[in-house]
């Protein structure tokens, strides 16, 4: 087992900063994930921890000790790659022993060894033990990959580069569930990274957002969602991100196209008071809008554009003023409702956040 930490880690490929001098520190046994936008440099960052790269500078540390010089087999890893880079001319099941194999292990603690790891990735029907990976599923494919991985004895850190990314939906949230049961079974350190933003939120004990090179965000799942600290993190998190509506602070409320909102209830007078007269955007999630049909004191008046359904839901994209405002109801209470119909929006102080709008930091 180990804790791992990161220590001003920079990278460039030629005159591009791929990461910048980023810290980081990840607990003994603890799952965490590293997400965020498509080439923010997770993955150059997974291959500088396994010791795949060693063109950097900066430190990383396994148990406090440096291990710039120990390859990755003397790092004690096990890692399983996107695209699960399986040996074309093995079967499944000997794919799983290769490992074991080039480390000369008897044939009697080989196949006692092959058998556990075939139990804990639940590969399913014997017969595909005996498959070229050709003929195996992509589900089937991951399961074999991640067996090879953790069939060695005690691997210290257990690294995975977006592992389901090549996987349908349904397949691929079954196989999120029996990975989180599998880490927890095997008491690794866990870094798994991936652009999903809900495989993050599910999976992780906590977890980093990286952007262009620098952590974002480091937290746990439920304060990345319900505390971000940025509009890049609040946008990140869930199915449809978050609405942003520029607005204007006038006397503790929030002008937001003529009608004044309440400010957000984290807010205390000081912070209304520092910041009165100037531009904020407010930040709302689909699911906590409110609407009728009917005017409110305070609500928003909007068009509905579109009706688009994800049963057993659906998002109604709404206009303000040319402004699309995402709202998220139960298909079943929407009966009523048609595009081009009107409705008002009405933003409960205890949801909203404000940010500021040249810079998207939260304003505390």
């Amino acid at each position: 087992m180990a804790d791992i930490s990161l220590r001003n880690i920079t990278k460039h490929y030629g005159n591009n900063l791929i990461l910048d001098n980023i810290s980081l520190d990840i607990k003994d046994r603890e799952f965490f994930c590293i997400t965020g936008p498509s080439g923010g440099g997770k993955t150059t960052l997974l291959r500088i921890i396994a010791g795949l790269d060693s063109d950097y500078s900066g430190k990383v540390f396994f148990n406090g000790e440096d291990v710039a010089e120990m390859s990755s087999a003397q790092r004690n890893i096990a890692m399983v790659f996107q695209d699960y880079a399986l040996y074309p001319n093995m079967v499944a099941r000997e794919n799983i022993a290769f490992p074991l194999r080039i480390r000369k292990y008897d044939q009697e603690r080989l196949d006692s060894k092959v058998a556990d790891t075939i139990k804990q990735v639940d590969i399913g029907v014997d017969k595909y033990l005996d498959y070229l990976p050709k003929k195996l599923s992509a589900g089937h494919q991951q399961r074999v990959a991640t067996g090879r991985a953790i069939v060695r004895d005690d691997p210290k850190v257990f690294l995975l580069d977006e592992p389901l990314s090549n996987l349908d939906a349904k397949i691929r949230m079954n196989t999120r569930t029996y990975l989180k049961q599998l880490v927890t079974d095997i008491k690794s350190t866990t870094i798994y990274v991936t652009a999903d933003s809900s495989e993050a939120l599910s999976l992780a004990d906590r977890l980093a957002v990286l952007d262009r090179g620098k952590f974002v965000q480091v937290d746990r799942p439920f304060d990345m969602y319900f505390k971000p600290r940025s509009t890049l993190v609040a946008d990140f998190f869930g199915v449809l991100g978050m609405n942003f509506l520029k607005g204007r602070m006038k006397k503790g409320k929030i002008l937001l196209q003529g009608t004044e909102i309440n400010k957000p209830v984290y807010f205390n007078k000081d912070t209304a008071d520092r910041i009165e007269g100037n531009e904020v955007l407010l930040g709302i999630r689909p699911e906590d809008i409110s609407f009728s049909k009917q005017f409110s004191n305070g609500s928003l008046e909007v068009e509905v554009e579109l009706i688009q359904a994800f049963p057993p839901k659906a998002d109604l994209l709404c206009s303000l003023n040319g402004k699309t405002v995402h709202t998220v109801a139960f298909i079943k209470n929407i009966k009523d409702i048609a595009e081009t119909d009107i409705l008002y929006l009405s933003i409960p102080e205890t949801k909203t956040y404000l940010f500021d709008p040249k810079i998207g930091e939260l304003i505390e």
